[in-house]
């Protein structure tokens, strides 16, 4: 209640617009502090995911070799050494 005492001789003086600014101002804030933490934590997650991407291409360009090359599978190996 002390709060809203106080409140009364500011809301007279500066007006009834301005404590709506502040409050949205407050607002404001609180919520470009929310959304900053959001988006960090979305880079992040994005960062690993490009890491995990970049580790899969690497895999599946090895596979891709040695299907070109026919050493994936033992058995064509055999088949292809025999010949």
């Amino acid at each position: 209640m002390e709060f809203l005492q106080n409140l009364t001789p500011f809301v007279e003086s500066v007006g009834f617009p301005a404590l709506i600014f502040a409050i949205w101002y407050i607002y404001h804030n609180a919520q470009v502090k929310a959304f900053e933490k959001i988006m960090q934590n979305n880079f992040e997650i994005l960062k690993d995911m490009l890491e995990t991407n970049q580790y899969h291409a690497a895999i599946l360009s090895r596979i891709e070799s040695k299907i070109d090359s026919n050493v994936w599978c033992p058995i064509l190996r055999k088949e292809v050494t025999n010949k």
